[in-house]
């Protein structure tokens, strides 16, 4: 009986912790992208001429070439992909050298 209350009341605690998460989740998307009603601008990208691209993020108007811009996180995440792929077929190669007769 004492375990079934202590279940309930943990159960209750949790519940109550997951409606206040949405919630709070659900106005901060709110203060990012606005209201439903109204039309989403947090991100809009245009081609200008000469290949330069005419970026609006949150409403700020920003000029830029692709060709000199670099992302540091996509250039990691491949190094971090090359790197898990390299090391898994590794560890294959090496399991696999114990079952070969």
């Amino acid at each position: 009986m004492n375990v079934t209350l202590k279940l309930i009341g943990l159960l209750a605690i949790l519940l109550v912790g997951v409606v206040l998460g949405l919630q709070t989740a659900e106005r901060g998307i709110y203060k990012v992208d606005g209201l439903p009603e109204q039309k989403p601008q947090s991100f809009y990208i245009t081609k200008v001429d000469k290949g330069e691209m005419e970026i609006a993020v949150m409403g700020k108007q920003v000029k830029a070439n692709p060709k000199q811009m670099i992302n540091y996180v996509s250039e990691f995440g491949l190094t971090a992909g090359q790197f898990v792929k390299d090391g898994t077929k590794k560890a294959i190669d090496w399991v696999a050298g114990f079952l070969q007769p």
